[in-house]
């Protein structure tokens, strides 16, 4: 039995050694390829293997494994197996039926991993629509031309039109691509939770009572913790707002954005998250208008309000009608629009305000907004998108850029908002994103001065710690 596996086992290599030269045009003949039944299922195996593995690499890190990936890999090897057939009777050469397959799934691996080098490769490169559109087509032209070489290496070497019965058997095989997503599954072995499957299964249902009654005790015990504001100095109080729970992007943002503001802005104490995130219900509470409110009238109540400034970061979806998502399926929450947080803030009777935010057209936020103790920064004008988002970034492009890189380093929040504004600029020109988001800015005549007594209290803040 061992022999006879180490036998299939070499069977296998040879296989894929001459699919490889198959699938980079190098000589190639049937000769070259062991073509039997225990071989078509080997290469099937290798082939969902290969899947497993690129969906790992793909989702791996944020997502949950699922059963549901199997569906793919039996409609394609379906697929496969009666286009083969089909061809087999077609050509009048039954051997086809079982040597087709053999010869393509040998030669798919290549394909398979080269098809996700963009996505697995992420911001690391720089990546335009037009790459990604060519990308594409070269993709579709390579898999043409070797479904066509597939079917000519198969073909019996004698007879009149091999090529031309390769070119109809090639076009054959690869016709799925242009049809097949209407009705194959789309279900991979690796799955992101999103707006369209509810809960993720891997943490609580946010709709569970255990959670419902973490959540209230979660806010109860951030707000209480919040340390009192000094007589005579002025304090920064942090609220920040990761408002699409479908997308860990926003989780990962806000959390980086608290550490910075802790850290190096001494808001330690003096800060509070609130997340729509899966993986955090049970430990840190939920982004809803509510609790923001609530959040709000907490911290209103605690500060100097003459004296005292709050910042507010909100990281979310935002739409063209300047509508922030505020989103953590199966919940049904109420969206955030700039009147509805100008209002929290003037019932929370916040005087100094900082009002940062990272969403597409969240420059549409300014006007609801401003007034002359109001700093506002957004990640783009009013008709421009940001970019940054989706499960596979670590933080949105404003988020990092005016956070990590800006006021983590900066010595006035104005600085980093021009250091923000160029990193911004400079991200998105080397990833050949088109319009530019253009973040702006929007400074009240009396927050002017304040800034200024921010950034020396902050300095001051900083000198000490490095006595």
């Amino acid at each position: 039995m061992s022999i006879l596996s180490m036998h299939h086992i070499a069977n296998l290599v040879r296989n894929l050694v001459a699919g490889l030269r198959l699938a980079i045009f190098l000589p190639v003949s049937r000769l070259a390829f062991r073509i039997d039944l225990v071989q078509l299922l080997l290469l099937l195996a290798v082939s969902a293997a290969i899947d497993m593995g690129v969906d790992w690499a793909r989702f791996g890190a944020d997502g949950y494994f699922s059963w549901f990936g199997l569906g793919n890999e039996f409609f394609g090897a379906g697929l496969l197996l009666v286009t083969a057939a089909l061809l087999a009777l077609a050509f009048g050469q039954t051997n086809l039926a079982i040597a087709i397959p053999v010869v393509v799934l040998a030669a798919f691996p290549v394909l398979q991993i080269v098809r996700i080098v963009p996505q697995l490769v992420g911001s690391a490169a720089p990546r335009s629509e037009m790459f990604l559109r060519t990308f594409d087509w070269v993709m579709i032209a390579w898999v043409i031309a070797m479904t066509v070489r597939s079917v000519a290496v198969a073909l019996d070497p004698v007879g009149r039109g091999r090529w031309w019965r390769a070119l109809a058997g090639g076009l054959a095989l690869s016709a799925p691509i242009w049809f097949s997503s209407a009705i194959a599954p789309n279900d991979t072995w690796w799955a992101v939770p999103s707006a369209d499957n509810g809960a993720d299964p891997r943490y609580p249902n946010p709709a569970s009572e255990p959670v419902f009654a973490a959540q209230q005790r979660l806010l109860d015990d951030a707000l209480s913790n919040l340390a009192d504001e000094r007589p005579g100095a002025t304090d920064l109080y942090f609220v920040a707002f990761a408002g699409d729970g479908r997308e860990d992007v926003f989780r990962k943002d806000v959390e980086a954005a608290q550490k910075v503001m802790d850290e190096r802005w001494g808001t330690d104490g003096r800060s509070i998250a609130l997340i729509n995130n899966p993986r955090t219900l049970l430990e840190v509470p939920e982004a809803t208008v509510t609790n923001l409110r609530e959040t709000l009238n907490e911290i209103g109540g605690t500060i100097d309000v003459e004296q005292d400034i709050v910042m507010v970061y909100l990281a979310s979806h935002g739409s063209r009608d300047h509508v922030l998502e505020v989103a953590l399926p199966p919940l049904e929450l109420a969206p955030l629009t700039a009147p509805v947080l100008r209002g929290l803030l003037d019932a929370a009777g916040i005087k100094w305000r900082i009002v940062v935010i990272s969403a597409c057209y969240s420059g549409g936020f300014i006007d609801a907004l401003k007034d002359d103790y109001t700093l506002v920064l957004t990640a783009s004008e009013t008709d421009r998108a940001s970019f940054g988002c989706g499960n596979e970034s670590d933080s949105t492009y404003f988020g990092e850029a005016l956070f990590q890189r800006g006021l983590a380093h900066a010595a006035s929040i104005l600085e980093a908002f021009d250091a923000a504004k160029a990193r911004v600029a400079e991200r998105e020109k080397a990833a050949g994103l088109k319009p530019p988001s253009n973040p702006q800015i929007y400074v009240g005549p009396a927050m002017t001065e304040k800034l200024k007594e921010l950034d020396r209290g902050n300095s001051a803040l900083r000198s000490g710690r490095t006595v």
